[in-house]
């Protein structure tokens, strides 16, 4: 029997590149008795990339996509809320709010995983959907940099809630949100008057609103769900104070569930580790570049990696059998020459 699990996305018109790169590493890792219900909450993806989206699925049969618009959805809020910084429609957009509101949307779940789209999946992760969320409103990854000064991830936030949440603050990428439990406690409400209230900066949107709204009533998962890709050369500085141990750090580069491209994405980097991973699906299902991509410089594809290492094969083994009949023919040639 089939375990249907409802999966949630929310990103633009921008983002439906990355995005077909990511569904197709979840379906493609997926179990074969677990069916997948995704949705994406959108303002603007066109009718061009939907169909693209499912062309690039079309081999899978273990998952439903919808497409829900959402229309005149926090636009006031979205104009008039201190959101902190200059990032307001480059970085983050409206449907970075969408994402919080997973009650509002879907009605009919107790329960629903969030993911973001700037991920690849390299694991299967239906387990997600059965942790335990007794009386918490989320199942998510702790944030890996909270004692970091350097990366200085909270310290935008009022004194009161820095102290609440300088050793609990979670981080997005993947959720597993409680719905029958943020139903019950109005979540939705706590979370539209954080919003409102301008005594609160909230530079990282999405995050500052959950986090502050679920109030540390939270289930956390392995860092292995959003491993860094940036983290390989982050691990063994000196002055690098994670929340995590070390052994924590290294396990999440080498047994991933899940890769989060937060901050650098690979489509821009393509030296960047974890990047040949994205590239090869992206190349495999032979996608568009859109204005995303800010290096359109061609890609090295995989074939062409494998026929330079073919040809240098070929070489080596043509300069194998001449030595070979070399070392055959010589004893040989010393033999009858030496001959009485």
């Amino acid at each position: 029997m089939n375990k249907t699990i409802p999966i949630f996305f929310t990103y633009n018109d921008n983002y439906a590149i990355p995005a077909i790169v990511a569904f197709y590493s979840l379906l493609n890792r997926v179990k074969e008795n677990v069916f997948y219900k995704m949705y994406v909450l959108h303002r603007d993806i066109s009718d061009e990339n939907k169909e693209l989206t499912f062309k690039s699925l079309e081999k899978f049969k273990n998952f439903e996509l919808i497409f829900i618009k959402v229309s005149n959805f926090l636009e006031e809020n979205w104009e008039q809320s201190n959101w902190g910084d200059n990032n307001k429609n480059i970085r983050f957009t409206q449907e970075t709010l969408y994402r919080c509101f997973a009650t509002k949307f879907f009605p009919e779940f107790d329960r629903i995983i969030y993911s973001d789209v700037d991920v690849l999946f390299v694991d299967d992760i239906s387990e997600l959907y059965d942790i335990n969320l007794d009386n918490k409103y989320i199942g998510t990854v702790k944030d890996a940099f909270l004692k970091y000064d350097k990366f200085n991830e909270i310290g935008h936030l009022r004194t009161d809630h820095y102290e609440k949440f300088k050793d609990t603050w979670f981080a997005g990428g993947i959720w597993v949100m409680n719905l029958k439990k943020i139903r019950e406690d109005n979540l939705e409400k706590r979370m539209i008057d954080i919003i409102k209230d301008n005594s609160i900066e909230k530079k990282w949107y999405d995050m500052d609103v959950m986090n502050i709204a679920c109030d540390n009533k939270v289930e956390y998962i392995p860092l292995n769900y959003i491993c860094y890709p940036f983290l390989l050369e982050l691990i063994d500085n000196k002055d690098l104070n994670s929340t995590y141990s070390r052994e924590e750090l290294y396990d999440s580069l080498i047994n991933p569930k899940i890769i989060h491209y937060a901050g650098m994405k690979p489509w821009n980097d393509k030296d960047m580790s974890f990047a040949i991973e994205w590239w090869t699906i992206f190349q495999y299902l032979q996608l568009p570049q859109n204005s995303l991509f800010i290096d359109k410089s061609p890609i090295i594809t995989i074939k062409k990696k494998y026929k330079k290492y073919k040809k240098l094969f070929n070489l080596f083994f043509i300069i194998s059998i001449i030595l070979f009949c070399v070392c055959l023919i010589f004893p040989i040639f010393i033999f009858c020459f030496n001959k009485p």
